[in-house]
C-alpha cells in the first residue's frame, strides 16, 4: 500500500470514530434525558422544532437574501417566525387542553383552557393579515412561494412533533427506540458509503 492509501485509511478510521463517538454522546445525553422523565423529554422535542425549523428556513433565506430579500421585502424573517410561533401555539394548547382535560388535579384550568382556541385564531388572524400586507409588487410570486415552503416546513416540524409529544405519555420506550436506530443508521450508513460505495461505484 502506497503511503496516499495508508492516510486515507487513517482518516476513514478516524472519521467513523468521531461519528461513533458523538453518536454514543447524544445517545447518552438523550437517554438522561429519558431517565429524568417525561418534562425533560418534552423539552427536548421543543428543541428540536425550534432548531429543524431554524435549519430549514436559512436553506432559501441566504439563497436569495442578497438577491431579492434585503431592502425590497419587510418583515421577511418576521412573518416566518410568527407563523412558527402561531403553529407551536395552537399545537401546544391543544396538547395542553388534553393534559388538563385528563388529569383531575388541573380541572380548574378548564375555563381559561376553553380560550386556548380563539387566541390562537387571533394570532393567525393576525399573521395572515401582516403576511399579506408585507406583499411587493414584483416580487409577489417569489413571496407565495416562500410562504408556501414555510407551510412545507412547519409540516415537517411541528407536524410530525406534535404526534411524539402525544405518544411521549404512552410510553418512553416507543420514543426512546427509533433514536437509537437514528444514531445507528447514522454511523452505519457512513460506514457502508466508504466501504461498498467507492467499488460499486
Amino acid at each position: 500500500m502506497s503511503a496516499t492509501q495508508v492516510k486515507q485509511d487513517e482518516q476513514r478510521k478516524s472519521k467513523i470514530m468521531i461519528r461513533a463517538i458523538s453518536g454514543a454522546g447524544l445517545f447518552a445525553v438523550f437517554s438522561t434525558c429519558v431517565y429524568l422523565g417525561h418534562l425533560y423529554v418534552c423539552g427536548i422535542v421543543a428543541v428540536s422544532e425550534f432548531l429543524l425549523f431554524q435549519e430549514l428556513v436559512k436553506v432559501r433565506y441566504h439563497m436569495y437574501y442578497t438577491t431579492i430579500i434585503e431592502d425590497t421585502i419587510p418583515l421577511f424573517r418576521t412573518t416566518q417566525w410568527m407563523w412558527f410561533c402561531v403553529a407551536i401555539f395552537y399545537t401546544y394548547g391543544d396538547f395542553v387542553t388534553e393534559v388538563i382535560q385528563s388529569n383531575p388535579d388541573l380541572h380548574y384550568y378548564i375555563p381559561y383552557s376553553q380560550y386556548l382556541n380563539t387566541v390562537a385564531f387571533l394570532l393567525y388572524s393576525t399573521t395572515f393579515v401582516l403576511t399579506i400586507t408585507t406583499m411587493q409588487t414584483g416580487h409577489i410570486k417569489f413571496q407565495l412561494n416562500q410562504l408556501c415552503w414555510t407551510i412545507v416546513v412547519l409540516c415537517l416540524t411541528v407536524g410530525q412533533m406534535k404526534y411524539i409529544m402525544h405518544n411521549i405519555f404512552n410510553g418512553l420506550f416507543w420514543f426512546t427506540f427509533p433514536f437509537l436506530l437514528v444514531v445507528v443508521n447514522d454511523i452505519m450508513a457512513y460506514v457502508s458509503g466508504i466501504t461498498c460505495g467507492r467499488k460499486f461505484i
